[in-house]
């Protein structure tokens, strides 16, 4: 049987497949002698060499198998090149002219790079618009953006149910379900928890109000619809979690009432702290780490951070247009139904400390909203300075401060009352100054009912009055509820 040198390539080339050509090579070589058998292969550690000179003869090795791929490839395009210039010379076999087959070539070069970059820009092209449709799908599907500062956590969507479960809060885990628990659109829900620097529809009633000690306090009402949400958030998720048993501001069962029966009748010390800029303090990212400690996702804590706070804005005329640009980051509104119960949260752990603190001490401790107030038994040595420095310490830790202006310490002989609840005395009273001018409105009130008329104004006034009377002590102010009664009656 005659072997062809085609038998032998179909051989060698089934060999290779089978083999791999680095095996098939080292094969050949031992077999034509170029390699004695009994040594290692060149891929193996030879004798008498170390272990470095292996690993460094290894890497030269796979540095000449890299090589050789290059220049394998090279070869390549050189045999393409070589096709084409026979192509061309068959073309141009009568006339051959050097320069221009040369520029032939050049322009089919040419010709294919143009092609090849025209394909590759329109593959990026191609790419680039399948990734815009996949943000624009995203973007009206999800909520992925809610204003420059305010996204960041808007990636971390993992829900702590177990937490959830634990304050028996709703759970939700995207912002479908938050839409569906609020009661409202998709559409409405993305149009809330959007920051906008200027708007031209503001969403919350803004007015001031005097205080008591001179200039006047901001307050930002939301306007029904958001209003409405906000009561939501606060009834099935706030009201739901625990405040310290130091807070007695808007809770239920809680009033000005309990939090000076928290304290002792003419205590020998009553010290009244205020915390300065209550509401203000109070930020954006603070309101979000509320409802993160829920359990809730970054991203779920975000949307209820934006319903939750909002920045404080000035009207500006635009093209006699108005438009309200922001003047603040975003805050604690104080005229939300949800705000007060977020600072009765944000300050559970402040409380807890004061109140530990003034245990050491032999104080008593409470808080309404931003009002702390301590009393001490007479006879116990105050220790004031340093009371006063481990307070503002824990306050500052806590992110607050305190308005040293209105810091009162109020001994046996001056009037001491605490949120307007007056502490001097065997029982609970009202300030005289209070009451004389209550009366003054009693004896005006009684001198227009003779008239048959008394006005809208001093009907509310009375009628606050009394109520204010009830709960502080309504034994004590009897006779004058009665009269109040009486007077209104009449009316």
């Amino acid at each position: 049987m005659i072997v062809t040198p085609n038998d032998n390539r179909t051989e060698y080339r089934k060999a290779v497949n089978e083999m791999g050509k680095k095996e098939f090579t080292f094969l050949k070589m031992q077999e034509y002698g170029f390699w004695p058998k009994d040594l290692p292969t060149p891929y193996e550690r030879q004798q008498n060499e170390t272990e470095e000179d292996y690993k460094y003869r290894k890497q030269l090795l796979k540095e000449y198998q890299k090589l050789s791929e290059q220049i394998a490839k090279v070869y390549e395009e050189i045999g393409e090149i070589d096709k084409k210039l026979l192509e061309l010379q068959k073309e141009y076999k009568d006339t051959w002219d050097y320069e221009k087959i040369r520029q032939e070539v050049s322009r089919a070069i040419m010709k294919e790079s143009l092609e090849r970059r025209a394909a590759r820009k329109a593959q990026r092209e191609a790419q680039q618009e399948k990734r815009r449709q996949e943000w624009q799908k995203k973007k009206a599907e999800n909520i992925v953006f809610i204003g420059r500062g305010y996204s960041s956590l808007l990636a971390q969507k993992e829900t702590k149910k177990e937490q959830l479960e634990k304050f028996h809060l709703p759970i939700l885990e995207d912002d479908k379900q938050l839409a569906e628990f609020l009661g409202i659109s998709y559409s409405e829900l993305r149009f809330l928890t959007y920051h906008r620097d200027v708007v031209k529809k503001d969403q919350y009633y803004r007015y001031e109000i005097p205080k008591k000690s001179g200039g006047m306090r901001k307050i930002a009402a939301p306007k029904p619809g958001l209003k409405e949400i906000q009561r939501k958030i606060l009834t099935e998720i706030l009201e739901k979690v625990p405040s310290s048993d130091y807070a007695h501001g808007f809770l239920k069962e809680h009033s000005v009432v309990t939090n000076a029966k928290n304290h002792s009748l003419s205590p020998g010390y009553l010290i009244n702290m205020d915390l300065e800029n209550f509401f203000p303090t109070i930020t954006f990212e603070r309101v979000r780490g509320v409802f993160q400690m829920f359990g809730y996702s970054g991203y779920i804590a975000s949307l209820f951070a934006m319903l939750c706070t909002y920045c404080e804005r000035i009207p500006i005329e635009v093209k006699g247009e108005t438009c309200y640009v922001k003047t603040s980051e975003r805050i604690l509104p104080q005229g939300s139904p949800a705000s007060p119960m977020i600072t009765n949260i944000i300050c559970s752990k402040m409380d807890l400390r004061i109140g530990g603190l003034a245990k050491k001490f032999g104080y008593q401790y409470s808080r309404y909203a931003d009002d702390m107030s301590f009393s001490l038994e007479k006879g116990k040595e105050p220790y004031l300075g340093a009371f006063f420095g481990y307070i503002e310490k824990i306050v500052e830790e806590e992110g607050f401060h305190i308005n040293p202006k209105k810091t009162r310490v109020l001994r046996p002989n001056t009037c001491q009352s605490i949120t307007g609840v007056v502490m001097n005395g065997e029982e609970l009273g009202v300030n005289k100054k209070w009451v004389k001018n209550f009366r003054s409105l009693l004896h005006h009130a009684k001198i227009e009912a003779k008239e048959g008329k008394i006005s809208k104004e001093k009907r509310n006034q009375i009628t606050g009055g009394i109520a204010w009377l009830k709960s502080v002590n309504s034994e004590r102010y009897q006779k004058m509820i009665e009269e109040a009664q009486e007077i209104l009656k009449g009316v």
